[in-house]
């Protein structure tokens, strides 16, 4: 990437196209190493932040009655302060983003890791020195290494901790500033006594008992002003697809999710004989999300070649299936074909006096690469959370049948046979009709490039 950048800059400075002028301005500054590659505790030292030449430049010139100070002084805090062309190019590192100004007097790649490389010019992220039990001197946490964020509530509204054997910062009178085992998360300076006029922005307008201070109140929230859609008080609901009913309640299913609903997109209504089996996925250690990356380098491909689904003994013995066997899986969306893994980690449940079995699958194969397999998400139904959208994955219905899929129009036809395609597209008794208005009004990744009709 880096050699490719360089030349993409030299490119562009040979053109006029102002569309250009982006990567004409772009700083890549960061010095090589005897190979050709960015030293990476340069860009560590970027993403920290530092304080500009132009600030340094200040800084250093003296007036009337002042020494100038030393070319050791200058220099102290500066990390790679030399670019790739020999050139001065920033001044020395900030200790910490509340250094950071929007003056254009610092820089930070990143204001919540400022503070892993500062002016002592340790790489604390490379750091394995714990002091205490909470880590610190081992790596670091963001920000401002703190390693319990909002610990400001483990002291009383005075500043005394609630508890002594779990205090993690405390206010010192003496000393008129918070102290303790972890790094304060709250102004160092600020009073428990402190109460803003009503004039103040930002965390000057936080009062000092108020520990959450990225709220615009400083308190703790249950529940939010607008924008939630459900909650916030946990509770249970069946999956959209379940073979249960929901035990807690009248209602299955959650009132207030995204169904989107169409002919495509059915889902199977509680105890749907036809799929009996709950399907579950879940992520292998040698692949990474669909596949795409991990299943075209070959050591990785060879350690996981095939798409699976992990059942238990028992449902083996019960659909005469045995490991290493092939399968379909299908379900109201579509089928694909894995491999059995009968594994004794997949345990049958037992509902309301009968027994549910399980099976679980990886979502890491497709149809290209080095190794292909079926896509389980073929089988998972278009859905959405209410407040952001996430479709539910990791529970739905299927069923098993043992074999290969068939091929060729042969397909359709065994397809049609255990998925048939008759009725309403809202087979489920708790999900609206094609059209109607779901919890809330908005599109999202369900509707596919549907026109949203709602």
């Amino acid at each position: 990437m880096h050699q490719l950048a360089l030349r993409l800059i030299a490119k562009a400075k040979r053109s006029n196209d102002p569309l250009d002028e982006p990567l004409r301005a772009l700083d890549w500054w960061y010095p090589e190493d005897e190979s050709g590659d960015p030293k990476m505790e340069a860009v560590l030292a970027e993403i920290n932040g530092w304080y500009t030449l132009e600030h340094q430049e200040n800084a250093q010139r003296p007036t009337s009655n002042v020494q100038r100070p030393t070319t050791e002084q200058q220099n102290d805090g500066i990390v790679f302060g030399i670019d790739r062309a020999g050139n001065p190019h920033h001044g020395p590192q900030v200790d910490g983003y509340p250094r950071l100004k929007s003056d254009g007097s610092t820089a930070s790649g990143c204001w919540i890791y400022s503070g892993v490389l500062g002016p002592d010019k340790i790489n604390k992220a490379n750091s394995r020195n714990s002091k205490d039990y909470l880590g610190h001197g081992w790596g670091f946490a963001w920000p401002g290494d703190r390693r319990i964020i909002y610990n400001r509530a483990s002291a009383s509204p005075t500043g005394e901790p609630w508890s002594d054997r779990k205090k993690l910062i405390w206010w010192d009178g003496a000393q008129k500033k918070w102290t303790g085992i972890d790094n304060p998360d709250f102004p160092l300076d600020k009073s428990p006594e402190f109460r803003p006029t009503g004039n103040e922005s930002g965390l000057d307008g936080i009062a000092g008992d108020a520990p959450f201070m990225l709220q615009e109140d400083g308190l703790g929230w249950l529940y939010v002003p607008s924008g939630l859609q459900d909650g916030p008080m946990p509770t249970h609901y069946e999956p959209l697809e379940s073979p249960v009913h929901n035990a807690l309640y009248s209602r299955d299913t959650n009132p207030a999710v995204h169904w989107f609903t169409r002919q495509e997109n059915r889902f199977a209504p509680p105890g749907d004989p036809r799929f009996p089996f709950v399907l579950t996925t879940y992520r292998l250690t040698e692949h990474h999300t669909a596949g795409g990356m991990s299943r075209y380098l070959p050591h990785l491909a060879e350690l996981q070649p095939e798409l699976f689904a992990e059942m238990s003994p028992e449902l083996a013995v019960e659909l005469k299936i045995g490991n290493g066997d092939h399968i379909s899986i299908v379900s109201l969306r579509g089928a694909i074909e894995a491999r059995a893994l009968v594994s004794r980690r997949i345990r049958p449940l037992h509902l309301n006096g009968k027994t549910v079995h399980q099976i679980a699958m990886p979502f890491h194969f497709g149809s290209a690469g080095p190794v292909k397999g079926g896509s389980t998400n073929d089988l998972i139904p278009i859905s959405g959370e209410p407040n952001v959208t996430i479709m539910e994955a990791k529970a739905l219905t299927c069923n098993i049948v043992p074999g290969r899929l068939p091929r060729g129009p042969a397909f359709k036809d065994w397809l049609d046979k255990y998925v048939p395609k008759g009725g309403p597209p809202n087979l489920h008794p708790e999900q609206p009709a094609a059209g109607a208005p779901c919890a809330r009004a908005g599109g999202g990744h369900g509707l596919e490039g549907k026109i949203d009709n709602r």
